[in-house]
């Protein structure tokens, strides 16, 4: 077996096991730690079953704890989950933030309803290249 060279660079291993859909999505969130704060919204950039990014006006605190409520497309009432935001990824000279955020508890005909909305987006773009 051959060693790799010394300058080569291993690309980064993908942790996520859940399919991930490119998607706008409205999202509405608060932290749980203030219940009497007023939701704030945002817009999702990816959904799977297991989470979403979100790109929000303001900073989030990675491993705070939210309520999140999510509105999906032909679904009128939005899925509510208590979430955690798992990264922060700051814009450059912005106050814009891309955060990823886990779903910690939602109910099973929620999350699987997140997951059909996934799994038809991802069915719908076979061949793609734009997944991750």
């Amino acid at each position: 077996m051959e060693a790799a060279p010394q300058n080569s660079v291993e690309s980064p291993v993908e942790r996520r096991r859940l399919p991930r859909l490119r998607t706008v999505l409205p999202v509405q969130f608060r932290s749980i730690a203030k219940p009497e704060e007023p939701f704030r919204g945002c817009l999702s950039k990816d959904l799977s079953a297991g989470g979403i990014r979100v790109t929000v006006t303001g900073f989030l605190a990675r491993e705070a704890r939210l309520v999140l409520l999510l509105s999906l497309p032909a679904h009128l009432k939005p899925i509510r989950t208590i979430a955690q935001v798992v990264w922060v990824q700051k814009k450059s000279l912005t106050e814009i933030c891309d955060c990823g955020i886990r779903f910690l508890e939602v109910s099973p005909q929620d999350r699987e309803l997140i997951a059909d909305t996934v799994e038809r987006g991802v069915v719908g773009r076979v061949g793609s290249r734009d997944r991750f």
